[in-house]
């Protein structure tokens, strides 16, 4: 986890002596802070709310290969703006892919709703065992972040490419166009 580096920056600072009201400040903050750390390392750190189903959206312009072919019919989601965790669908197959824990866990398509261009499924529905996997890596090749993983079992290799998101800030800034009265 990132913290803010100058997290005593905007606390107005008490130098005189005697008063503790600047010392009191910065000690609540403190355990503030460390109170909802805590919170979150208690909960797995999980951005998602056991038992409610959650909308998965399609990335667009993902490549994916298996054993170096093309695959036909195929899609891959992402909840909300992270890309960790993906949901890789694959004909009526679906595969929880978390990069960060590099696992893979088969889902059962029962339990996954579709809404026109989204899915609606809840993660903690998630399997207790994830497949066996080797040959993790993920990586930034540039233009797209790669995720390559082998499921054993089946002796598959899965390459996914999932293209960076625009950065909107290296956009021209245009003056707005000016009325005629």
């Amino acid at each position: 986890m990132k913290f803010k580096v100058g997290i005593w920056d905007d606390v107005e600072h008490d130098d005189q002596p005697g008063k503790c009201g600047g010392s009191m400040r910065r000690f609540l903050t403190l355990l503030f802070l460390l109170a909802a750390l805590g919170a979150a390392c208690a909960s797995g750190g999980g951005a998602f709310a056991h038992g409610k189903p959650v909308s998965w959206k399609v990335i667009e312009d993902a490549l994916l290969r298996v054993n170096e072919s093309a695959v036909k019919d195929w899609s891959v989601y992402q909840a909300g703006k992270k890309r960790d965790p993906l949901l890789l669908q694959i004909g009526k197959r679906f595969l929880l892919i978390e990069i960060h824990n590099r696992q893979v866990f088969e889902i059962d398509p029962s339990k996954i709703e579709r809404k026109s261009n989204e899915l609606l499924w809840d993660p903690s529905d998630r399997p207790a065992q994830p497949l066996a996997t080797s040959e993790w890596d993920a990586s930034d090749i540039g233009a797209a972040f790669r995720i390559d993983v082998k499921i054993i079992a089946e002796d598959r290799v899965l390459d996914l490419e999932l293209p960076h998101p625009p950065d909107l800030g290296d956009l021209p800034v245009h003056p707005a166009p000016t009325r005629r009265r």
